[in-house]
């Protein structure tokens, strides 16, 4: 099935007061936009405070993307969230620089090195490719000039084809070489592990790119690994664009994830002032006190 359109200031009327949510979110194309040079992207102001806001209501939020861990942190800045980071291989529980940062998978440095000098002797003769070398894996960038494509597809298959233990992973202008065993599904699955609060939870996952599929199938799947008799844990994939997914919904850009967050707050915030509507308020007062009407 295609995914449905969502409108975003309308997303409120898909929520239940009956479930807990945790909000997953990929950054680039989702929380940023695109640039030509990936460190000029930045998150905008309005979409932080907004993250903020829903994190001080209790709800959980953890972001799931393919930056390394030190750049989503500086992008998060002064939010302190739950990353996983490098596809779900770097992951911070808190976010926080003093966490206890953990490697999902054992990484051959040798071998990364080696793929790393490939690929830099391989581009030498281009123009247009950005190199963008992570603790655990190396991406080779294309977005200045699209038209290489191909090009970076055949230098960084041949770069790893003897290289059992590893894999690609595509992406807007992107490819990287990446450790196989990991993607953004198993990523959120383990933060759910670690961190839920909840058995009865809905994981909502907002994401643009082909590696974000494995998150969606992960959390949409009524087959995934956390549950159990008692629990529920069948999420909301939503994409964001028009490209074909595996996503139940979808969004057109940035600016509807900004207004579709805001719904969202909106929605707790309603929520908070309707529980304490429903308060008995003369439980409030001194019992030596009686209300009188006027």
């Amino acid at each position: 099935m295609s995914p449905i359109y969502i409108q975003p200031n309308n997303f409120a009327d898909y929520l239940s007061n009956q479930q807990s949510y945790y909000l997953f979110l990929d950054i680039d194309g989702t929380l940023a936009d695109f640039t030509l040079d990936p460190k000029d992207s930045v998150i905008p102001r309005i979409t932080l405070t907004i993250l903020q806001k829903i994190q001080d209501y209790g709800i959980k939020i953890a972001i799931v993307t393919g930056r390394s861990l030190a750049e989503a942190r500086q992008m998060l800045s002064p939010i302190n969230l739950p990353i996983a980071a490098t596809h779900g291989l770097e992951i911070a529980l808190d976010g926080a620089e003093n966490s206890n940062d953990t490697c999902t998978l054992h990484v051959d440095s040798a071998a990364l090195t080696a793929i790393r000098q490939s690929i830099l002797e391989s581009c030498m003769s281009y123009s247009g490719f950005a190199i963008e070398t992570k603790p655990y894996s190396v991406a080779l960038h294309y977005r200045q000039n699209p038209a290489l494509a191909d090009v970076a597809c055949t230098i960084m298959s041949e770069t790893i084809k003897h290289s059992a233990k590893w894999t690609l992973k595509h992406g807007k202008y992107v490819c990287e070489a990446v450790p196989k065993g990991i993607n953004k599904g198993t990523a959120i699955l383990t933060l759910l592990k670690k961190i839920r609060a909840s058995d009865d939870i809905c994981p909502i996952f907002i994401g643009d790119d082909i590696t974000d599929e494995a998150g969606f199938m992960a959390i949409q799947s009524p087959n995934n690994a956390l549950k159990k008799p008692q629990q529920s844990a069948r999420g909301m994939g939503i994409k964001v664009g028009h490209e074909p997914s595996c996503a139940h919904y979808y969004v057109n850009n940035i600016d509807e994830v900004t207004v579709l967050l805001q719904s969202f707050l909106s929605f707790f915030q309603q929520q908070n002032i309707s529980d304490f509507e429903s308060i008995d308020t003369d439980c409030l007062l001194p019992k030596d006190v009686k209300r009188h009407s006027i």
